[in-house]
């Protein structure tokens, strides 16, 4: 099966999962309140900087490093994964208690499930992709979104007046839905229909992630922190409803340049080849849909389909869709580093840009000179200006 058939359905499935998770994201904007919302995406960030944390970027190596057997690189990767996931333990207690969220305990107990559970699903969907069959690879991403969305659902209707914990439920069930997949015994591997050549077999033969595990996670961290200080600088300086304007932003918009990096670069790894103009035009397609996804979100402002309590989240719209626009452009270029021997100066270079964050996020607030709106503006556009460069530099790199 060519590698663009299993692409196809990887996007098929992303899409799925798109949807499904845009929906979500509505249903929390049409059934929840804004502070419920803002205590659940807390968690939810939390616990994600907690499990990218302990996988450490193991989901990319295991792709990336196809010279290991599957087996034995997941064993390693999940061994090794549990063991960071404990030695944080104190450290995710520490950001929610920082948060000051209403109970420290049960956020606490959600936030160590969320997890353990997200971290399998993570590391399922890479087994699924180089083991699995393309469909069986489609359903473990699309299936679990779904299953959130219609839990969520079921909540938000019938449970109403639960605050967060419908959320918190929909999205913990939805995990351990996905880690099921680890479960799944190899199915007869699709092979490519012709073997690669050219340009395409180099890049086959040179792929490696040759980074130290120290590097893996210094690069890990950089991001999960820059990540996780956004919501919580804010929701420190401006209040929970403006970090829940940005929160459901991030959440929906981000989504795209996640779809183009899980239906494009890492299927291309899977299978040891790049295409760079089609990675390209992956990357501008991916733009066009969360810009378009932007005006929705402001015509739906504007015609009073979400309650008045969201009407500030106009003011997010613009920025963050210029930065998960150029983040899609960065994504469909992720697997260029591993081929182009960039790995260990891509981490270094990536580190760079979430310094970069940092300073513009933390120093608005320390010269008191800023609001919400403007202060969104300078972190959206630094961003956007950081992630091209990263692109333009790892897209002009040849092969070696």
């Amino acid at each position: 099966m060519s590698s663009m058939v299993v692409t196809s359905r990887i996007a098929v499935a992303s899409a799925a999962s798109l949807a499904a998770q845009a929906l979500f994201g509505l249903l929390m904007l049409r059934l929840f309140s804004p502070s419920d919302v803002g205590a659940f995406t807390v968690v939810s960030q939390i616990s994600f900087f907690w499990m990218t944390l302990a996988l450490a970027q193991s989901p990319l190596s295991f792709l990336a490093n196809i010279h290991i057997p599957p087996a034995q690189a997941l064993r390693q990767a999940l061994r090794s994964s549990l063991w960071r996931w404990l030695l944080l333990l104190p450290v995710a207690a520490m950001a929610v208690w920082v948060a000051k969220l209403p109970s420290f305990v049960p956020f606490m107990a959600w936030a160590t499930a969320m997890a353990l559970l997200q971290m399998g699903w993570y590391m399922a969907q890479p087994w699924a992709l180089r083991m699995a069959s393309a469909r069986t690879a489609a359903l473990a991403r699309a299936v679990p979104p779904v299953i959130a969305v219609l839990i969520a659902t079921a909540m938000g209707i019938f449970w109403a007046g639960n605050g967060s914990a419908g959320l918190l439920i929909a999205a913990t069930c939805s995990y351990g839905i996905g880690a099921l997949w680890l479960t799944h015994r190899a199915d007869s591997r699709p092979t490519l229909e012709s073997p690669p050549t050219g340009v395409a077999a180099k890049a086959a033969t040179t792929q490696l992630d040759d980074r130290s595990a120290g590097l893996r996670l210094a690069h890990t961290v950089a991001d999960a922190i820059a990540g996780t200080a956004v919501l919580l600088v804010w929701q420190r300086a401006y209040g929970l409803a403006e970090a829940s304007y940005l929160a459901v932003l991030l959440r929906l918009l981000g989504l795209f340049p996640a779809v183009v990096y899980a239906a494009w670069p890492q299927v291309l790894l899977s299978r040891g080849q790049q295409k760079r103009k089609l990675s390209l035009w992956m990357g501008l397609g991916g733009a066009g849909c969360a810009a378009l996804a932007g005006l929705m979100a402001i015509g739906a402002l504007r015609s009073g389909w979400f309650a008045s309590s969201w009407q500030g989240l106009e003011d997010y719209i613009a920025p963050l869709v210029i930065w998960q626009c150029t983040a899609c452009l960065f994504a469909a270029h992720g697997h260029m580093p591993f081929q182009r021997g960039l790995a260990r100066p891509f981490s270094w270079a990536t580190i760079g840009f979430n310094a970069l964050q940092l300073g513009v996020l933390m120093l608005p607030l320390a010269l008191h000179s800023v609001g919400p709106t403007t202060h969104v503006w300078w972190l959206a556009g630094t961003s956007a200006l950081g992630l091209l460069a990263l692109t333009v530099w790892i897209a002009g790199k040849k092969l070696k």
